[in-house]
């Protein structure tokens, strides 16, 4: 029986199985068959080729050796401190890898034969690059060399292969003897006069000509303790920052060497902006609410240094701003800057009752004391609001002289002779919505003369004026009434319609009949008359945009909730109707 041997030994087992099978086999005839044992390939000579420098290309050579068949795809493995990284010939080395053990494996595939794979070989090498000299550049020592401060330089580490510094060495020498080797040092009394030189060698984290040439600073004179630095405490305003009033500031000098103050400055500044260098400085008139800094630098008349570091403090100047819409139902805040105070008051001017209405300090909401107060007693007067401070005495504020960026709204009742506005009061709810099978439509408040005038103007005329005015008794404010064209032009030249009727014609859902079932809805803690008692609108008849019959029109009773025609000529309110987003 014949075995085949597929370890290095079967070469010498496979030429005696040979020869003693040419043996039994004399016969000429019978020529002795040729046996080949094949056996697995074998790599040697496993050579990693150097230079090993980290982030360039590294790769390795091998003898492959197979009696009979040729090399295939050998197996490759690069390992650095055994953790595996790349399976090719050549790979680059990572730059961080420098002094790592790097491990290069084969394993020798045949292509062909009965045993194709070959056992691993291995060669390990310490990864050392080959390095230039690191060296040191811009080396400078920390400013004003004095006794009693810490002393430290800065400097550029430069290492062409770009290594990270390691531990560098320090060497400070006073008068040209060494005194030590840390990074920072202080000097003492007995080294004033001395000088100072510090040399400085680089040395690179790892790798070949880790240690650079050593370079040393100029000399330097350690000069004597330089004193203290004046200072300012407790620094604070010694005034009242309220607008035109003069400001000034107090404070304590403080200097720990005896040296007294010479000319500190004094810096104004408002929202951040200067104003002034004068020690005091009056407040403009337009600064309320704006925010006040001064700061003062020290300045001593002797010792070094005179000038000590700059301190500041900063307050808002005083001031007392209302905001909000001078509407029916809605609210107007109140903020206090500055002042301390012992109350507030808000109060609703009318003629025949002005009591307070609220104290709190935050704000209010123009409505009545009870759910049931009519409108009549809020709209068209003007709100007023109290603040008893301890600075300077009771302050109030009238909303309608506000400026319109903070108190936006309000009814006009007065115009100047260029048209602009010059009184406005509180104003009646300006609008009602109702929404339908997911379309919301809002009915707007008719305008009183005022408004007209000045509808008609801004739009150069295309609004037209109103046909007739209503007093209304209860409140004093005078209401444009309108025939039935002009009530379709003021609103048509508004971008708005004049709704239908909704009660006798209901061609759109959305009519006056249905604003008036919203309306008492909404309000309905009130009994009847919606419009006047809860909302404040005048308590007349409304126009619609239903036709009647020739000269004739629908109109509609939106205090009592029904319908009605009316000659075209009549004049009635007019409220207009837009279809919301």
């Amino acid at each position: 029986m014949i075995r085949y041997f597929t370890s290095p030994t079967s070469y010498v087992l496979q030429a005696i199985l040979i020869i003693g099978l040419s043996g039994c086999h004399n016969d000429k005839k019978k020529p002795a068959p040729s046996i080949i044992n094949n056996i697995a390939p074998l790599a040697s000579d496993v050579t990693i080729i150097t230079p090993t420098q980290p982030n360039k290309d590294i790769t390795a050579s091998y003898t492959y050796f197979d009696e009979h068949d040729l090399e295939g795809s050998s197996l490759y493995s690069w390992l650095i401190d055994d953790i595996v990284i790349a399976n090719s010939l050549s790979f680059t080395l990572p730059n961080d890898s420098e002094g790592k053990y790097l491990t290069f494996c084969i394993t020798p595939i045949a292509t062909t034969g009965e045993i194709t794979q070959g056992l691993e070989v291995c060669e390990t090498q310490v990864i050392t690059g080959q390095y230039t000299k690191p060296t040191i550049d811009a080396l400078v020592l920390t400013s004003s060399i004095t006794t009693g401060i810490e002393v430290s330089a800065t400097y550029l580490f430069v290492d062409e292969n770009e290594r990270l510094e390691g531990d560098s060495v320090f060497n400070w020498k006073i008068n040209d003897s060494d005194y030590s080797a840390q990074k920072i040092i202080t000097f003492g009394v007995e080294h004033q006069g001395s000088f100072l030189i510090l040399c400085l060698t680089p040395i690179a984290i790892s790798g070949e000509n880790a240690t650079g040439d050593t370079i040393c600073s100029d000399e330097i004179l350690i000069a004597a303790k330089e004193g203290d630095a004046p200072s300012i405490e407790n620094l604070q305003l010694a005034n009242f920052a309220k607008a035109t009033n003069e400001v000034s500031v107090s404070y304590d000098y403080v200097d720990s060497d005896g040296d007294l103050e010479f000319d500190s400055t004094t810096v104004w500044s408002i929202d951040g902006a200067e104003v002034s260098q004068m020690p005091d400085y009056i407040l403009p008139y337009d600064s309320a609410g704006k925010l006040l800094s001064v700061c003062v630098t020290p300045i001593a008349i002797s010792g070094s240094p005179a000038e000590g570091a700059t301190s500041c403090v900063a307050e808002y100047i005083a001031d007392i701003v209302i905001t909000g819409k001078l509407e029916l139902y809605q609210t107007i805040s109140l903020a206090i800057t500055g002042y301390s105070f012992n109350s507030v008051t808000w109060r609703i001017l009318h003629p025949s009752y002005s009591s307070i209405r609220s104290t709190d300090s935050s704000s209010f909401i123009i409505t009545g004391t009870s759910p049931t107060e009519e409108a009549n007693w809020l709209i068209g007067h003007d709100l007023e609001v109290c603040i008893d401070t301890i600075e300077s005495g009771e302050i109030c504020l009238f909303a309608s002289e506000q400026p319109i960026t903070e108190i936006t709204g309000g009814l006009p009742t007065e115009l100047d002779t260029d048209n602009n506005i010059s009184k406005r009061v509180i104003a009646p709810v300006s609008f009602i919505d109702l929404t339908i099978s997911g379309t919301s439509k809002r009915l707007h408040r008719p305008l009183n003369v005022v408004e007209s005038i000045l509808a008609n103007a801004n739009s150069a005329g295309s609004v037209p004026l109103h046909d007739g005015q209503y007093l209304d008794i209860n409140t004093g404010l005078v209401w444009a009434i309108y025939e039935q064209q002009t009530a379709i032009d003021s609103c048509s030249n508004r971008s708005m319609i004049l709704p239908v009727q909704g009660e006798s014609d209901t061609s759109d859902a959305f009519g006056l009949h249905q604003f008036y079932s919203q309306i008492a809805s909404n309000y309905s803690q009130f009994i009847g008359a919606y419009i006047v008692r809860a909302m404040g609108w005048p308590g007349v008849y409304y126009r619609s945009s239903s036709f009647h019959s020739v000269g004739y029109h629908y109109d509609y009773y939106l205090i009592g909730g029904f319908g009605d025609y009316i000659k075209d000529e009549t004049t009635e309110a007019a409220a207009c109707l837009t279809t919301l987003p």
